[in-house]
Parts: C-alpha cells; sequence; structure tokens
C-alpha cells in the first residue's frame, strides 16, 4: 500500500518532469516566433540596444516564472510570489520592448498567459489529485 507521502512526493517528481518538457515545448514557441519576427524587421534598421533589453527581459520573465512555480511546489509560497512577481515585471518590459521593435505584442501575451495557466493550472490539478487521495484515505 503506498503511503500519502509517497503518493505526493511522486505526483510532484511527475509533474515537475511534465512542467520541464512544457518550459521547453513554450520556449521552442517562443524562440520561433521571435526569430520570425525579426527575419520580418531584418528589412529595416532596428535598436539593437532595444533588442538585447527584449531579451533581457525575456529570460528574467522565463527565469522567474520557472523558479517561481518550483519554489511554490515546494511549498515556500512567499518566495513563489516575489519570483513570479519578477517575472511578471519582466514580462511588461519585454512587452514594452517589443513594440518598439514591432513585433506583435498580442502574440507574445497569449503566448505568455497559456505558459503561465498551463503551469499554475498543473499545480491545481496536482493539489485536487493530492486532496482527493488523502480525503479518501481519512
Amino acid at each position: 500500500m503506498v503511503t500519502s507521502r509517497a503518493f505526493v512526493a511522486h505526483n510532484v517528481e511527475v509533474l515537475r518532469e511534465a512542467q520541464n518538457a512544457l518550459n521547453v515545448a513554450f520556449g521552442a514557441i517562443l524562440s520561433a516566433y521571435v526569430g520570425v519576427s525579426l527575419s520580418e524587421i531584418d528589412n529595416h534598421p532596428f535598436d539593437q540596444h532595444v533588442l538585447a533589453r527584449f531579451f533581457l527581459a525575456l529570460a528574467v520573465f522565463i527565469l522567474g516564472l520557472c523558479v517561481g512555480n518550483s519554489v511554490i511546489l515546494r511549498g515556500e509560497y512567499r518566495l513563489g510570489v516575489l519570483f513570479l512577481g519578477f517575472a511578471a515585471g519582466a514580462a511588461v518590459i519585454a512587452h514594452h520592448e517589443a513594440y518598439e521593435l514591432g513585433f506583435q505584442p498580442a502574440i507574445l501575451r497569449i503566448l505568455s498567459g497559456c505558459w503561465i495557466v498551463a503551469l499554475l493550472g498543473s499545480n491545481a490539478v496536482l493539489t485536487a489529485i493530492n486532496y482527493i487521495h488523502h480525503r479518501n484515505r481519512t
């Protein structure tokens, strides 16, 4: 018989592996979109400083989102919210810089929103599974 602690630990490990795959998939989609957008704006000059700020803000967004989510999975909610706050701030900066570069910010918002919903939604599903399993055991 599997104990509740082992069940939860196994589920969290499976979720982490799934979320790593999710991060790679969304990162690839985002990279493809940025590459296509850069090839379209390649026909006219653009500010390389703005492009650098966009990539830095995008990197902070991705890092903050992934680390914040991982920290939340460990149960450190305040630290997780702090990282997610940094990620949100970086997303706003990246959005502004993307607009300056001529990207379509709506697509970036959709991709970012789907990514956030997928990560936090999978956390909610894990919480529900663990709750239902624990509720049935007591």
